[in-house]
Protein backbone atom coordinates (compact mmCIF):
# COMPACT_ATOMS: atom_id res chain seq x y z
CA UNK A 1 0.00 0.00 0.00
CA UNK A 2 0.96 3.17 -0.96
CA UNK A 3 -0.29 6.67 1.75
CA UNK A 4 0.52 9.75 0.57
CA UNK A 5 0.79 12.25 2.90
CA UNK A 6 2.13 11.49 6.60
CA UNK A 7 1.24 13.96 9.10
CA UNK A 8 -1.95 12.64 11.63
CA UNK A 9 -4.42 10.61 9.20
CA UNK A 10 -1.84 9.89 7.06
CA UNK A 11 0.61 7.99 9.71
CA UNK A 12 -2.23 6.34 11.40
CA UNK A 13 -3.89 4.86 8.46
CA UNK A 14 -0.19 3.62 8.03
CA UNK A 15 0.10 1.72 11.03
CA UNK A 16 -2.64 -0.01 10.79
CA UNK A 17 -1.96 -1.01 7.30
CA UNK A 18 1.23 -1.63 8.52
CA UNK A 19 0.00 -3.82 11.60
CA UNK A 20 -2.35 -5.89 9.38
CA UNK A 21 1.26 -7.00 7.54
CA UNK A 22 0.80 -5.27 4.71
CA UNK A 23 4.28 -3.07 3.07
CA UNK A 24 3.48 0.30 3.40
CA UNK A 25 5.14 3.02 1.45
CA UNK A 26 4.38 7.09 2.72
CA UNK A 27 5.04 9.19 0.77
CA UNK A 28 5.04 12.84 2.23
CA UNK A 29 6.15 16.40 0.11
CA UNK A 30 8.24 18.03 3.14
CA UNK A 31 11.17 16.45 4.68
CA UNK A 32 9.47 16.09 8.32
CA UNK A 33 5.80 14.32 7.79
CA UNK A 34 3.77 16.61 10.69
CA UNK A 35 2.14 18.28 7.83
CA UNK A 36 -0.48 21.56 9.29
CA UNK A 37 0.32 20.22 13.21
CA UNK A 38 4.09 21.84 12.45
CA UNK A 39 2.76 24.41 9.12
CA UNK A 40 -0.60 25.02 10.06
CA UNK A 41 -1.32 25.11 13.63
CA UNK A 42 0.58 28.57 15.18
CA UNK A 43 3.79 27.75 17.25
CA UNK A 44 2.31 29.13 20.38
CA UNK A 45 0.93 25.63 20.43
CA UNK A 46 4.49 24.47 21.71
CA UNK A 47 3.53 21.65 23.72
CA UNK A 48 0.65 20.46 21.51
CA UNK A 49 2.87 20.46 18.41
CA UNK A 50 5.98 18.65 20.42
CA UNK A 51 3.42 16.22 21.92
CA UNK A 52 2.09 15.81 18.36
CA UNK A 53 4.94 15.01 16.65
CA UNK A 54 6.40 12.26 18.65
CA UNK A 55 2.71 10.61 18.19
CA UNK A 56 3.35 10.26 14.36
CA UNK A 57 7.02 9.48 15.09
CA UNK A 58 6.43 6.32 16.62
CA UNK A 59 3.85 5.35 14.33
CA UNK A 60 6.19 5.76 11.45
CA UNK A 61 9.30 3.97 13.04
CA UNK A 62 7.55 1.24 12.15
CA UNK A 63 9.40 -2.19 10.67
CA UNK A 64 6.93 -2.54 8.00
CA UNK A 65 6.54 1.40 7.12
CA UNK A 66 9.03 2.98 4.30
CA UNK A 67 9.41 6.48 4.50
CA UNK A 68 9.83 8.80 1.23
CA UNK A 69 10.20 12.08 2.05
CA UNK A 70 10.61 15.13 0.31
CA UNK A 71 8.35 13.28 -2.51
CA UNK A 72 5.50 15.44 -4.23
CA UNK A 73 2.45 14.38 -6.12
CA UNK A 74 2.81 15.58 -9.44
CA UNK A 75 6.36 16.77 -9.38
CA UNK A 76 8.56 14.05 -8.38
CA UNK A 77 6.25 11.01 -8.84
CA UNK A 78 3.37 11.15 -11.54
CA UNK A 79 0.63 9.64 -9.95
CA UNK A 80 -0.62 7.94 -12.86
CA UNK A 81 2.66 6.24 -13.01
CA UNK A 82 1.99 5.43 -9.63
CA UNK A 83 -1.18 3.97 -10.25
CA UNK A 84 -0.89 2.15 -12.99
CA UNK A 85 2.73 1.22 -13.22
CA UNK A 86 4.18 0.82 -10.04
CA UNK A 87 1.90 -2.51 -8.74
CA UNK A 88 0.78 -1.01 -5.91
CA UNK A 89 -2.18 -3.35 -4.47
CA UNK A 90 -3.89 0.64 -3.23
CA UNK A 91 -3.15 3.81 -2.31
CA UNK A 92 -4.81 6.52 0.16
CA UNK A 93 -4.92 9.84 -0.66
CA UNK A 94 -4.48 11.47 3.12
CA UNK A 95 -2.27 14.69 1.76
CA UNK A 96 -4.78 17.13 3.88
CA UNK A 97 -6.37 20.70 2.36
CA UNK A 98 -3.42 23.09 1.67
CA UNK A 99 -4.71 24.92 -0.91
CA UNK A 100 -6.83 28.44 0.13
CA UNK A 101 -10.15 28.83 -1.18
CA UNK A 102 -9.66 31.99 -3.85
CA UNK A 103 -10.34 34.81 -2.65
CA UNK A 104 -14.03 35.81 -4.36
CA UNK A 105 -13.34 38.80 -6.47
CA UNK A 106 -12.45 38.45 -9.84
CA UNK A 107 -8.90 39.39 -10.11
CA UNK A 108 -8.00 39.63 -6.47
CA UNK A 109 -5.23 37.07 -7.61
CA UNK A 110 -3.31 39.86 -9.29
CA UNK A 111 -2.23 40.95 -6.05
CA UNK A 112 -1.21 37.68 -4.20
CA UNK A 113 1.98 38.94 -1.85
CA UNK A 114 1.50 42.71 -3.34
CA UNK A 115 -1.12 43.40 -0.90
CA UNK A 116 -2.81 40.03 -0.51
CA UNK A 117 -1.80 37.10 1.38
CA UNK A 118 -3.39 33.43 1.95
CA UNK A 119 -4.08 31.86 5.01
CA UNK A 120 -1.58 29.10 4.98
CA UNK A 121 1.26 30.87 3.42
CA UNK A 122 1.00 33.23 6.15
CA UNK A 123 0.97 30.65 8.68
CA UNK A 124 3.65 28.84 7.37
CA UNK A 125 5.90 32.00 7.56
CA UNK A 126 4.99 32.59 11.14
CA UNK A 127 5.79 29.48 12.17
CA UNK A 128 9.60 28.91 10.48
CA UNK A 129 10.42 32.48 9.65
CA UNK A 130 12.91 32.76 12.97
CA UNK A 131 14.83 29.86 11.77
CA UNK A 132 18.41 30.59 10.58
CA UNK A 133 17.91 28.21 7.38
CA UNK A 134 14.42 29.68 6.32
CA UNK A 135 14.26 30.20 2.81
CA UNK A 136 10.26 30.61 2.33
CA UNK A 137 8.49 33.84 1.89
CA UNK A 138 9.17 37.46 4.05
CA UNK A 139 6.47 38.97 5.09
CA UNK A 140 5.89 42.73 6.75
CA UNK A 141 2.94 42.72 8.81
CA UNK A 142 1.66 46.05 8.80
CA UNK A 143 -1.13 47.82 11.61
CA UNK A 144 -4.91 47.57 10.59
CA UNK A 145 -4.81 44.49 8.20
CA UNK A 146 -8.23 43.23 6.61
CA UNK A 147 -8.35 40.06 7.24
CA UNK A 148 -11.72 38.23 5.39
CA UNK A 149 -13.22 35.20 7.67
CA UNK A 150 -14.75 34.15 10.12
CA UNK A 151 -13.63 30.70 11.47
CA UNK A 152 -11.09 29.56 14.11
CA UNK A 153 -8.37 29.71 11.57
CA UNK A 154 -9.22 33.48 10.87
CA UNK A 155 -9.04 33.82 14.43
CA UNK A 156 -5.32 32.14 14.34
CA UNK A 157 -4.66 35.00 11.80
CA UNK A 158 -5.94 37.81 13.57
CA UNK A 159 -3.71 36.42 16.52
CA UNK A 160 -0.76 36.86 14.58
CA UNK A 161 -1.32 39.82 13.05
CA UNK A 162 -2.03 41.46 16.50
CA UNK A 163 1.06 39.72 18.30
CA UNK A 164 3.28 40.42 16.04
CA UNK A 165 2.50 43.87 15.57
CA UNK A 166 2.37 44.92 19.27
CA UNK A 167 6.01 43.13 19.70
CA UNK A 168 7.23 45.19 16.92
CA UNK A 169 5.76 48.22 17.92
CA UNK A 170 7.34 47.62 22.07
CA UNK A 171 10.34 46.89 20.10
CA UNK A 172 10.86 50.50 18.59
CA UNK A 173 10.18 51.26 22.02
CA UNK A 174 13.15 49.41 22.98
CA UNK A 175 10.78 46.99 25.23
CA UNK A 176 11.33 43.17 24.97
CA UNK A 177 7.99 41.08 24.84
CA UNK A 178 8.04 37.94 24.65
CA UNK A 179 4.80 35.96 21.66
CA UNK A 180 4.05 33.14 24.40
CA UNK A 181 3.47 35.95 27.04
CA UNK A 182 1.18 37.94 24.77
CA UNK A 183 -0.54 34.88 23.68
CA UNK A 184 -1.25 33.76 27.16
CA UNK A 185 -1.98 36.60 28.81
CA UNK A 186 -3.77 38.92 26.55
CA UNK A 187 -2.37 42.22 25.14
CA UNK A 188 -3.81 44.22 27.55
CA UNK A 189 -2.47 42.68 30.88
CA UNK A 190 0.96 42.84 29.18
CA UNK A 191 1.12 46.38 28.54
CA UNK A 192 -0.11 47.16 31.75
CA UNK A 193 2.87 45.73 33.69
CA UNK A 194 4.84 47.83 32.07
CA UNK A 195 2.83 50.83 32.58
CA UNK A 196 1.24 51.19 28.63
CA UNK A 197 -1.91 51.00 27.42
CA UNK A 198 -2.58 49.67 23.64
CA UNK A 199 -3.80 53.31 22.71
CA UNK A 200 -0.17 54.36 23.70
CA UNK A 201 1.23 52.18 21.11
CA UNK A 202 -0.25 54.05 18.23
CA UNK A 203 -0.61 50.75 16.38
CA UNK A 204 -4.35 50.55 14.33
CA UNK A 205 -5.72 46.91 15.33
CA UNK A 206 -6.80 44.59 12.37
CA UNK A 207 -10.37 44.25 11.47
CA UNK A 208 -12.14 40.68 10.40
CA UNK A 209 -14.69 40.57 8.12
CA UNK A 210 -17.47 38.13 8.13
CA UNK A 211 -20.05 37.63 5.45
CA UNK A 212 -22.73 36.50 7.80
CA UNK A 213 -24.03 37.30 11.49
CA UNK A 214 -21.70 36.57 14.47
CA UNK A 215 -24.36 33.86 15.44
CA UNK A 216 -23.37 31.94 12.32
CA UNK A 217 -19.88 32.04 12.78
CA UNK A 218 -18.18 28.26 12.80
CA UNK A 219 -16.94 28.80 15.86
CA UNK A 220 -18.52 25.74 17.65
CA UNK A 221 -20.80 23.52 16.01
CA UNK A 222 -24.40 22.85 16.67
CA UNK A 223 -25.72 19.79 16.20
CA UNK A 224 -28.69 19.33 13.40
CA UNK A 225 -31.10 17.37 15.88
CA UNK A 226 -30.24 19.95 18.79
CA UNK A 227 -33.84 21.42 20.27
CA UNK A 228 -34.66 25.15 19.21
CA UNK A 229 -33.14 26.41 22.58
CA UNK A 230 -30.51 24.57 23.02
CA UNK A 231 -29.54 25.75 19.55
CA UNK A 232 -29.92 29.28 20.43
CA UNK A 233 -27.61 28.66 23.11
CA UNK A 234 -25.33 27.43 20.97
CA UNK A 235 -25.22 30.35 18.85
CA UNK A 236 -25.19 32.60 21.59
CA UNK A 237 -21.78 30.90 22.53
CA UNK A 238 -20.47 31.63 19.56
CA UNK A 239 -20.57 35.74 20.39
CA UNK A 240 -19.15 35.16 23.59
CA UNK A 241 -16.24 33.48 22.26
CA UNK A 242 -15.49 36.23 19.66
CA UNK A 243 -16.11 38.83 22.65
CA UNK A 244 -13.59 36.81 24.62
CA UNK A 245 -11.48 37.11 22.09
CA UNK A 246 -11.55 40.44 20.63
CA UNK A 247 -10.59 41.62 24.31
CA UNK A 248 -8.18 39.44 24.72
CA UNK A 249 -6.19 40.63 21.44
CA UNK A 250 -7.73 43.65 20.79
CA UNK A 251 -8.67 43.09 16.95
CA UNK A 252 -12.06 44.50 15.80
CA UNK A 253 -14.72 42.88 13.85
CA UNK A 254 -17.33 43.69 11.30
CA UNK A 255 -20.28 41.06 10.56
CA UNK A 256 -22.59 40.68 7.20
CA UNK A 257 -19.82 41.88 4.94
CA UNK A 258 -18.46 40.63 1.78
CA UNK A 259 -15.70 41.49 -0.51
CA UNK A 260 -16.91 42.53 -3.98
CA UNK A 261 -14.19 44.42 -5.15
CA UNK A 262 -10.61 45.46 -4.75
CA UNK A 263 -8.88 48.50 -4.16
CA UNK A 264 -5.88 48.94 -6.02
CA UNK A 265 -2.82 52.09 -6.63
CA UNK A 266 0.50 51.32 -8.04
CA UNK A 267 0.12 47.69 -9.04
CA UNK A 268 -0.59 46.74 -5.36
CA UNK A 269 -3.78 46.23 -3.58
CA UNK A 270 -4.43 48.61 -1.14
CA UNK A 271 -8.23 47.57 0.09
CA UNK A 272 -11.19 46.06 -0.29
CA UNK A 273 -14.88 47.21 -1.09
CA UNK A 274 -17.16 45.63 0.74
CA UNK A 275 -21.21 45.09 0.16
CA UNK A 276 -23.55 44.25 3.25
CA UNK A 277 -25.26 41.59 2.92
CA UNK A 278 -28.26 39.42 4.58
CA UNK A 279 -29.14 36.11 5.98
CA UNK A 280 -32.32 35.12 4.68
CA UNK A 281 -33.99 30.86 5.39
CA UNK A 282 -29.92 30.41 5.91
CA UNK A 283 -28.73 31.77 2.50
CA UNK A 284 -26.19 34.57 2.38
CA UNK A 285 -27.87 37.36 0.35
CA UNK A 286 -26.25 40.51 -1.07
CA UNK A 287 -28.67 43.65 0.48
CA UNK A 288 -29.88 46.20 -1.73
CA UNK A 289 -28.29 49.10 1.45
CA UNK A 290 -25.16 49.60 -0.31
CA UNK A 291 -21.51 49.00 1.27
CA UNK A 292 -18.20 50.45 2.02
CA UNK A 293 -14.59 50.64 1.41
CA UNK A 294 -11.82 49.92 3.85
CA UNK A 295 -8.16 50.64 3.34
CA UNK A 296 -4.89 48.74 4.24
CA UNK A 297 -1.96 48.09 3.22
CA UNK A 298 -2.28 43.78 3.79
CA UNK A 299 -5.29 42.01 3.45
CA UNK A 300 -5.62 38.32 4.75
CA UNK A 301 -8.08 36.16 2.73
CA UNK A 302 -8.77 33.50 5.57
CA UNK A 303 -12.13 31.66 3.86
CA UNK A 304 -10.92 28.25 4.14
CA UNK A 305 -8.73 25.20 2.62
CA UNK A 306 -9.52 22.89 0.31
CA UNK A 307 -7.57 19.50 -1.33
CA UNK A 308 -5.31 20.23 -4.35
CA UNK A 309 -6.49 18.74 -7.15
CA UNK A 310 -4.46 15.76 -8.53
CA UNK A 311 -4.58 14.91 -12.29
CA UNK A 312 -6.90 11.47 -12.70
CA UNK A 313 -8.39 12.23 -9.53
CA UNK A 314 -12.35 13.09 -10.73
CA UNK A 315 -13.29 15.68 -9.15
CA UNK A 316 -16.36 18.20 -8.92
CA UNK A 317 -16.06 21.42 -7.55
CA UNK A 318 -13.98 21.60 -4.79
CA UNK A 319 -14.07 18.43 -3.77
CA UNK A 320 -13.04 14.46 -4.83
CA UNK A 321 -16.07 12.45 -6.25
CA UNK A 322 -16.16 8.69 -4.86
CA UNK A 323 -17.04 5.15 -6.48
CA UNK A 324 -18.20 4.32 -2.39
CA UNK A 325 -17.74 7.71 -0.13
CA UNK A 326 -18.81 5.02 3.24
CA UNK A 327 -15.07 3.49 2.78
CA UNK A 328 -13.58 6.79 0.84
CA UNK A 329 -13.09 4.63 -2.31
CA UNK A 330 -12.28 7.41 -5.28
CA UNK A 331 -11.19 4.56 -7.61
CA UNK A 332 -11.67 0.70 -8.16
CA UNK A 333 -9.28 -1.57 -9.96
CA UNK A 334 -5.95 -3.15 -9.64
CA UNK A 335 -4.55 -0.54 -7.60
CA UNK A 336 -7.70 0.72 -5.66
CA UNK A 337 -7.26 4.60 -4.30
CA UNK A 338 -8.95 5.79 -1.32
CA UNK A 339 -9.10 9.11 0.22
CA UNK A 340 -8.75 9.80 3.84
CA UNK A 341 -8.56 13.05 6.85
CA UNK A 342 -9.03 16.06 5.49
CA UNK A 343 -9.14 15.09 1.62
CA UNK A 344 -12.10 12.90 2.29
CA UNK A 345 -14.18 15.71 3.71
CA UNK A 346 -13.06 17.99 1.57
CA UNK A 347 -11.95 21.33 4.06
CA UNK A 348 -8.94 21.79 5.79
CA UNK A 349 -9.87 24.17 8.52
CA UNK A 350 -8.16 24.26 12.00
CA UNK A 351 -11.93 23.26 13.19
CA UNK A 352 -11.99 20.07 11.08
CA UNK A 353 -8.68 19.69 11.49
CA UNK A 354 -9.07 19.59 15.49
CA UNK A 355 -12.51 17.14 15.45
CA UNK A 356 -12.22 16.32 11.62
CA UNK A 357 -16.26 16.60 10.95
CA UNK A 358 -17.85 15.73 14.80
CA UNK A 359 -19.21 18.29 16.69
CA UNK A 360 -16.53 20.64 18.67
CA UNK A 361 -17.90 22.57 21.49
CA UNK A 362 -17.20 25.64 23.51
CA UNK A 363 -15.07 24.16 25.57
CA UNK A 364 -12.74 22.94 22.75
CA UNK A 365 -12.95 26.20 20.83
CA UNK A 366 -11.87 28.38 23.68
CA UNK A 367 -9.21 26.07 24.97
CA UNK A 368 -8.11 26.16 20.82
CA UNK A 369 -8.47 29.84 20.59
CA UNK A 370 -6.50 30.68 23.99
CA UNK A 371 -9.12 31.99 25.97
CA UNK A 372 -8.79 29.21 28.89
CA UNK A 373 -6.59 27.39 31.20
CA UNK A 374 -8.03 24.23 29.18
CA UNK A 375 -5.16 22.49 27.01
CA UNK A 376 -6.97 21.89 23.93
CA UNK A 377 -6.40 18.51 22.86
CA UNK A 378 -5.30 19.31 19.08
CA UNK A 379 -5.03 16.18 17.18
CA UNK A 380 -7.05 13.46 19.30
CA UNK A 381 -10.51 13.55 17.68
CA UNK A 382 -8.71 13.59 14.07
CA UNK A 383 -6.90 10.52 15.00
CA UNK A 384 -9.69 8.17 16.17
CA UNK A 385 -11.56 9.14 13.12
CA UNK A 386 -8.39 8.59 10.81
CA UNK A 387 -8.16 4.67 12.53
CA UNK A 388 -12.04 4.29 12.06
CA UNK A 389 -11.10 5.42 8.39
CA UNK A 390 -7.96 3.40 8.00
CA UNK A 391 -9.31 -0.46 9.69
CA UNK A 392 -12.39 0.54 6.81
CA UNK A 393 -9.57 0.65 3.93
CA UNK A 394 -7.52 -1.93 5.74
CA UNK A 395 -10.80 -4.66 5.15
CA UNK A 396 -11.46 -3.12 2.12
CA UNK A 397 -8.22 -4.60 0.96
CA UNK A 398 -8.26 -7.95 2.94
CA UNK A 399 -9.49 -9.82 0.45
CA UNK A 400 -7.30 -8.69 -2.97
CA UNK A 401 -4.64 -11.17 -3.46
CA UNK A 402 -0.95 -10.63 -1.80
CA UNK A 403 1.51 -9.78 -4.03
CA UNK A 404 4.29 -11.70 -5.60
CA UNK A 405 7.94 -11.83 -3.46
CA UNK A 406 9.16 -10.26 -7.22
CA UNK A 407 6.48 -7.54 -7.43
CA UNK A 408 7.47 -6.38 -3.80
CA UNK A 409 10.94 -6.52 -4.72
CA UNK A 410 10.57 -4.30 -7.89
CA UNK A 411 8.49 -1.94 -5.81
CA UNK A 412 11.32 -1.36 -2.77
CA UNK A 413 13.59 -0.74 -5.50
CA UNK A 414 11.34 2.24 -6.89
CA UNK A 415 11.58 3.38 -3.32
CA UNK A 416 14.99 3.01 -2.81
CA UNK A 417 15.84 5.54 -6.14
CA UNK A 418 13.57 7.72 -4.45
CA UNK A 419 15.17 7.60 -1.01
CA UNK A 420 18.67 8.01 -2.18
CA UNK A 421 17.57 10.60 -4.49
CA UNK A 422 16.74 12.80 -1.33
CA UNK A 423 19.12 11.58 0.95
CA UNK A 424 17.14 9.02 2.98
CA UNK A 425 19.50 6.56 4.38
CA UNK A 426 16.74 3.98 6.27
CA UNK A 427 16.47 4.89 9.29
CA UNK A 428 13.63 7.00 10.01
CA UNK A 429 14.28 8.69 13.37
CA UNK A 430 18.12 9.43 12.22
CA UNK A 431 16.05 11.34 9.21
CA UNK A 432 14.36 12.98 11.50
CA UNK A 433 17.14 13.77 13.57
CA UNK A 434 18.97 15.07 10.20
CA UNK A 435 16.30 17.13 9.48
CA UNK A 436 14.93 19.24 12.29
CA UNK A 437 16.03 22.56 11.97
CA UNK A 438 18.45 23.17 15.96
CA UNK A 439 16.43 26.46 16.34
CA UNK A 440 13.25 25.28 15.59
CA UNK A 441 9.77 26.68 16.93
Amino acid sequence: MAVVGAATAGSEIARILADRGALVLVFEQNPRPYGKIEDGLPRWHVKQRKDEYEEINKRLDHPNIEYVPSTRMGADVDFEDLRTRWGLSGIVLSHGAWRDRPFPVEGADEFIDRGLIYQNKLIYWFNHYLEAKYEGPRYELSAGAIVVGGGLASIDVVKVLQIETTLAALKARGVDSDMLKLEREGIEPVLAAINLKYSDLGVAPCKLFYRRRVLDMPLSDIPPDAPAKRADALRSARAKILDKAQRKYLFEFQELRAPTGVIAADGKMIGVNFSRTEVIDGHVRISADGGESARAALTISSIGSIPEPIPGIPQKGEVYTYVDQKIGLLLDGPTAVFAAGNVLTGKGNIKDSLESGTEIGTRVAEAYLGLSDEEPKIADSARREAAIEGNKIADAMAARPKLSPQNVESLLQRVRERQRAVGYEGSYRNWIAKVTPSDLH
